[in-house]
């Protein structure tokens, strides 16, 4: 391979050749670098033999980031090593495994796999069915008293998300600890009393319609796996041999079921090298995942080599996240979470030798800022934007906010603002738009008689110019004609077109031909008849993608509803509050990737940040409720709208579960979960800053509205961090000032 010049922290990693491996790796140090090399490497020497290298990942956009950018290197270097290698995610591992032999954990060749979708759609029906057939009396149950009707629906809506989170985590748990339906149903029998019970009929329910359509979830598929490994010595044998080396990225966020299949496939060679970070791991809270298990690795393995050099941010960005994890591994009053943060240093990358180096603004560009409300920190959030964009058009912005709520209310404001940007979430209007053109089309088959759902559609739909005002002369010129003239009167049609260069009219003619075949369309089957308006309708590849998920929705909901028509598709469509719908607009848009372009604007919670970079960040809502320090705080973890002995359901579903194996209920687990949540959150605000390469802004708001101000009960108080970082970062300004 040509010469490249690693750093001083990447030599003894592209140096490996064999055995255990762990690379703890701060944020920005190179990860895909140093592996794709690495990877390259082994192929260009041969270490691999007749066997094969395998690349895991969790994200399919990874997938085909390290798939792309091996093969370069590969062609680059004319190494014909092609075929030498796989990159795959660790479900499409277990996938493999037990297409293997499907016989041996008692599979027909036929299974298929319900994605994160599919599951969604399949476990919201049940959830529903669920509370129609007598279950809502359980769901209510857990709400607290509360008389007024507004109030009382709030605190619905909150629930019907929180419950669907609940009874997701519970089913999860309770198929890694091995415990079917029919056993849930054994224990429950036998008088078990609690969350588990009303968890039950779902679970069978959800258990029932998965084989009814031939689907495992990836729980399952994980669990199949590692016993197909377990029982089948062959099988074992084979992957064992077909492997000589095993990396794993981002094992952060790695579960223990995961790190069995892939501890049982090394032993023959014992040749992994697992990459992370357990500053980055922050989706314990809502998945399986644990850092201890990378922890764990990183005692256990033959060698441990840290790359600890970041590149991305400037050095002042860097040394305010080296400062975060200083106080909390040093300082923090919560001892339980003084090891939230591993305490690593992050270092800049040495200058005048050859490597891309850190940005060096001109000025100390970290600030922090206070407000009275929170629309006072939206608004000022956005002329500091402006402001940013006029001064350094190329610049990247980031908008980091705790909750998809207060993203919308970002977005809103840039829309009023008319500033370009991107949205990374459920509730984007650009992402929710080929939901709304279907709905508008749907609405008009519903009145296929009404001119105005016509013009609506032709309007939403298929008219798409710069100008707005010929537009509006023109589909009010519309009003003169019945829908039956524009769809079917040829004359009619060729009399209203001028010119038929112009954009409306083109589209104008575009709709109506397309309008046309769909009224022409059978409605028996409205899931082909969705296919059908998404292939008439031209789609990208994402918005096809939405199409064909929307279209097994309906599907899945006419097997038991047979009485499905277009009303209750219109009325699925335009809610936009739907779990389905959102959780799909955020899968089929992040199937890519998404990397931020220069001079752009982008919106998202502090989760969907992470693997992101901007020039500019902005880290809203650090108060102590988004960002808590103690157990006696307030928790996002604790439901407001239950009652006192549920307010952490999963935690309580959790300990139920350990119940089950121990006989015991567990008293402290309360405890531990807001433990655990702190623990998170610490590292989601490492994540925050540490998107930011040169300018960071940090902010908090003393009350969510301006009816609240001076209201005690309504005070929200800034979070610990800002106040230690706003320290630190007012030493640093007055350090600046006097060497000036």
């Amino acid at each position: 391979m040509g010469k490249i010049n690693y750093r001083e922290d990447q030599l003894p990693i592209i140096a490996y050749e064999n055995g255990t491996m762990a690379v703890p790796a701060v944020p920005g140090a190179g990860k895909t670098f140093i592996v794709t090399n690495l990877v390259a490497k082994l192929l260009e020497e041969k270490k691999h033999g007749n066997s094969k290298i395998l690349i895991l990942t969790y994200m399919n956009s990874a997938v085909n980031n390290f798939k792309g950018r091996i093969k370069a290197i590969l062609q680059e270097n004319d190494i014909k090593e092609e075929n030498s290698y796989e990159v795959m995610t660790i479900h499409s591992l277990a996938v493999k495994i037990i297409k293997e032999k499907p016989e041996v954990v008692m599979l027909s060749e036929e299974f298929s796999i319900a994605d994160d979708l599919q599951k969604n759609i399949i476990l919201s029906e049940c959830i529903h069915k669920f509370r129609l057939n007598g279950g809502e009396r359980a769901f209510q149950w857990f709400l607290k008293e509360q008389k007024d009707g507004e109030w009382r629906d709030r605190m619905v809506d909150a629930w019907e998300n929180g419950f669907y989170d609940l009874v997701g985590n519970a089913i999860g748990e309770l198929k890694y600890k091995e415990i079917s339906p029919d056993k849930l149903e054994d224990i429950v029998s036998n008088g078990h009393k609690g969350i588990l019970k009303i968890v039950l009929p779902i679970y069978k329910e959800y258990d029932k319609k998965l084989k009814q359509n031939g689907l495992l979830d990836y729980d399952d598929i994980l669990i199949l796996a590692y016993r197909a490994l377990m029982l089948d010595e062959h099988l074992r044998s084979k992957f064992q041999n077909r492997y000589k080396y095993i990396f794993e990225d981002e094992c952060q966020d790695s579960n223990e079921i995961q790190g069995k299949i892939i501890k049982l496939i090394c032993e023959e060679n014992n040749n992994l090298v697992r990459v992370g970070d357990i500053n980055q791991s922050i989706t314990g809270t809502f998945s399986s995942s644990d850092p201890r298990y990378f922890k764990e690795f990183i005692e256990e393995s033959d060698s441990c080599y840290r790359m600890d050099m970041s590149n991305r941010s400037s050095k002042d960005v860097l040394d305010l996240a080296n400062r975060l994890v200083k106080y909390v591994t040093s300082e923090f009053k919560q001892e339980e979470c003084r090891d939230a943060l591993e305490d690593m240093e992050i270092r800049t990358v040495p200058s005048g030798m050859g490597y891309k180096e850190n940005p060096n603004p001109d000025v100390y560009s970290i600030n922090t800022k206070r407000y009275e409300t929170w629309i006072d920190e939206l608004k000022k959030t956005i002329a500091y934007t402006k402001g940013i964009k006029k001064k350094y058009p190329d610049k990247s912005i980031g908008i980091l906010a705790p909750f998809n709520e207060q993203i919308t209310q970002v977005a809103k404001e840039l829309i009023e603002e008319g500033m370009e940007f991107e949205e990374l979430g459920p509730n984007s209007l650009s992402k929710r738009k080929v939901l709304n053109s279907i709905s508008y089309i749907i609405d008009f088959l519903i009145s296929c008689d009404d001119i105005e759902k016509l013009i609506t559609a032709l309007d939403k739909v298929f008219i798409h110019t710069e100008n707005e005002a010929g537009k509006k002369d023109f589909t009010a010129m519309l009003r003169k004609y019945t829908v039956e003239e524009l769809i079917y009167d040829e004359e009619k049609i060729k009399s209203i077109i001028i010119d038929t260069n112009s954009d409306v009219y083109k589209g104008f003619l575009n709709g109506i031909d397309t309008l046309r075949e769909i009224l022409e369309h059978s409605i028996v089957r409205l899931d082909i008849l969705l296919l059908f308006i998404g292939e008439k309708l031209n789609l990208e590849k994402e918005d096809k993608s939405i199409i064909d998920y929307l279209a097994f929705y309906i599907k899945f909901m006419s097997i038991d509803n047979i009485n499905t028509n277009l009303v209750d598709v219109y009325n699925l469509l335009s809610n936009t509050k739907n779990k389905v719908f959102n959780h799909i607009i955020e899968v089929a848009y992040e199937m890519n990737g998404y990397e931020p372009e220069p001079g752009s604007i982008t919106i998202c919670n502090y989760h969907k940040s992470k693997g992101l970079e901007w020039d500019c960040v902005f880290l809203l809502g650090l108060v102590e409720f988004n960002f808590p320090d103690n157990v006696n705080q307030k928790f996002q973890s604790d439901k407001w709208y239950l009652k006192d002995k549920y307010k952490n359901p999963v935690a309580v579903v959790k300990s139920e579960i350990e119940a089950i194996f121990t006989g015991d209920l567990p008293t402290n687990y309360m405890y531990k979960s807001k433990i655990d949540l702190i623990n998170e959150k610490i590292r989601l605000l490492y994540v925050g800053i540490t998107r930011a390469k040169e300018m960071l802004i940090l902010s908090c708001s003393s009350y969510k509205e301006k009816a609240d101000v001076g209201k005690k009960n309504k005070e929200q108080k800034p979070s610990l961090y800002i106040n230690e970082l706003e320290r630190y970062i007012n030493k640093r300004k007055r350090e600046v000032n006097d060497n000036e």
